[in-house]
């Protein structure tokens, strides 16, 4: 019997020691990203490092990202699905943007009206539903491919400007 017990006991402790943090069945998002973070990210499931980076067409590097997420070990091995990363540092003002993260890199600094993408959108729909040109839509989200292959279900994406540059 006490060895059942034992056993019982050593399952939970590694239950607790090696389980992502949770509170009941959900995912607690580790905050541990630089204060001065612009954009962020929520890790999907098979997330890694390069992938994040890719997603963001590379517009960081690996050693930025980890500089940016001090709690993202070297080799990049403890990413946890629902995980909120910084993508990006607002190194051109401390005016917050307009539009809620998640939102691309280089998003404009004067954007007033943001629009969430949802599933079929594409560039020509969200230009046109908003009465923008479409030459406007990829200047104010820059980050977007000029055929909107990379246009992100859930990211937020400017729509309008304030007259101030």
């Amino acid at each position: 019997m006490l060895a059942i017990t034992t056993a019982v006991s050593a399952l939970a402790l590694a239950a607790n020691v090696f389980a992502a943090p949770t509170t009941e069945a959900h995912l607690v998002a580790r905050q541990g990203y630089t204060p001065d973070c612009y954009t962020t990210y929520s890790v999907e499931s098979g997330d890694r490092c390069i992938d994040i980076i890719d997603k963001f067409n590379a517009t960081f590097t690996l050693q930025e990202f980890y500089a940016w997420n001090p709690q993202v070990a070297d080799g990049c091995y403890n990413l946890y699905p629902g995980e909120v990363v910084c993508v990006g540092l607002n190194t051109t003002s401390t005016t917050p943007p307009a539009c809620p993260v998640p939102v691309q890199p280089g998003l404009v600094s004067n954007c007033d009206a943001c629009y969430k993408a949802v599933e079929y959108d594409n560039c020509y729909g969200v230009s046109t539903a908003n009465d923008i040109s479409m030459d406007d839509f990829f200047l104010w989200n820059p980050s977007l491919y000029q055929n909107c292959t990379n246009l992100q279900i859930g990211y937020n994406y400017c729509v309008g400007v304030s007259s101030d540059s």
